[in-house]
């Protein structure tokens, strides 16, 4: 009989491998990434093309052209397309995000013929149907209207225009009224610079035999290339000065906190150590910054801190809200909570919950097929270098606490917080 009075043993994962996968260039230049695995008879198709909000002067035409692309293709209208998905009990999706615009489609793989030319379609002939542009303008401006009142929003927003550059594209906050300036006619423009096999990669994973792999490469073929180069535009990052940025918002219930510090990128030697100091710091529910500001203090619900690298840069982001007259001193926390990381060393119950929880996380990467190939998806979306996974197992393996003392000398000085908060109280 299991005796429920004893907690289960606790023991590490081992050595943690990932699939690799397999990548065929076609000839228009696209390439198929693929992965074959999983018990079920399913599949997930994600086609990625380079160009997305972050290379528009305005981020909302490349998100309503992503979502457009699912309204209507010159071989099938809207209604037509929700049918075959609906009946073959597949799913559809798209969006823009950072440089590039992608389509997934998700399915079994008896249904995968049937389906795929709905993806391809879509990026290749969209028709961009006036009435639902309209639609979807009109519930973007909207949603901007409520971002623009949301404590969160703003501090978040003006706290990546100090880490990002006052005059980096990044740092603009399009308004309302912009959103519903948009004419159709700049999404045909958008999508006329991303459709070039050239600059597109498509990831295949789930259950398939090689059949299937050589069907989908034919189709894939047809989507055109050209000699155009990238609409990527990848501007670095360069940070405004240390100091302190309040963004009034009369009427709000509570305030938002949102503090950051230049990082270094991913491919320096110690960016997965200093990742793991980060988490050790507060990006996980028994991390210090938890245990101190929420749990002892009860100054916010949460405070997370995450380490976030960008092809623009890498930057540590802590973020909390919580009732305003409690905002001086949840910031003063944090900067003892940055200083004690420096002047006292992880107990071994803290570092030992810290391994537990990084190999955790590590080995969620292998739950399925298709998070082993979105590792992969992120691998080429923000620069990830090669052989990251072995070396965060790596860095796991070697790492003591010494080591998250000195990440946090080198890289976490409070000193060097660019905060910004959102807040009742006049700016």
């Amino acid at each position: 009989m299991l005796d429920r009075t004893k907690a289960p043993e606790v023991r590490p994962f081992g050595s943690l491998c990932i699939a690799p996968e397999e990548c065929i260039e076609l000839s228009n230049g696209l390439v198929l990434h693929s992965l074959c695995g999983g018990d079920q008879d399913v599949v997930r198709l994600d086609i990625v093309a380079e160009g997305g909000a972050s290379d528009c002067d305005n981020p909302c035409v490349a998100t309503f052209a992503a979502e457009l692309m699912r309204e209507g293709n010159i071989n099938n209208d809207s209604e037509a397309i929700a049918d075959l998905i609906d009946y073959n009990g597949a799913w559809l999706n798209s969006g823009a995000a950072g440089h590039f615009t992608s389509l997934q489609l998700s399915a079994l793989t008896s249904k995968l013929d049937t389906l795929a030319p709905i993806l391809t379609d879509s990026l290749i002939s969209p028709v961009f149907p006036q009435k639902a542009f309209e639609i979807i303008r009109s519930k973007g401006a909207a949603r901007q209207r409520l971002n623009l009142s949301r404590v969160s929003f703003l501090a978040s927003a003006d706290n990546h225009r100090m880490i990002a550059g006052k005059q980096h594209p990044e740092s603009r906050v399009v308004t309302p009224e912009e959103i519903e300036a948009i004419d159709r006619e700049s999404l045909v423009e958008f999508h006329r610079r991303i459709l070039n096999g050239r600059h597109i990669h498509a990831y295949l994973c789930g259950r398939f035999s090689p059949s299937t792999v050589d069907r989908l490469c034919r189709l894939l073929e047809t989507i055109p290339k050209s000699e155009a180069t990238s609409p990527m535009r990848i501007l670095p990052f360069s940070a405004e000065a240390p100091g302190t940025s309040v963004v009034s918002k009369p009427g709000s219930l509570q305030s938002a906190v949102v503090m950051s510090i230049p990082a270094i990128p991913r491919t320096h030697p110690d960016y997965n150590a200093l990742r793991m100091t980060v988490t050790a710091l507060g990006g996980y529910f028994g991390s210090r910054l938890m245990t101190n500001i929420r749990e002892d203090k009860g100054y916010t619900y949460g405070i997370s801190a995450a380490l976030l690298g960008a092809r623009e840069g890498g930057y540590t982001m802590i973020s909390a809200q919580c009732d305003d007259r409690y905002t001086e001193a949840l910031i003063e926390e944090t900067k003892s909570e940055l200083r004690q990381m420096v002047d006292k060393p992880l107990s071994d119950d803290e570092f030992n919950r810290l391994k537990f929880n990084v190999a955790s996380d590590l080995a969620s990467t292998l739950d399925s097929p298709m998070t082993m190939m979105d590792y992969y998806i992120l691998k080429r979306s923000v620069g990830i270098p090669d052989n990251y996974f072995e070396a965060r197992q790596a860095t796991l393996a070697t790492i003591d606490p010494d080591t998250i003392r000195e990440m946090s000398r080198r890289y976490l000085d409070p000193d060097q917080l660019r905060i910004s908060i959102a807040s009742p109280r006049e700016s």
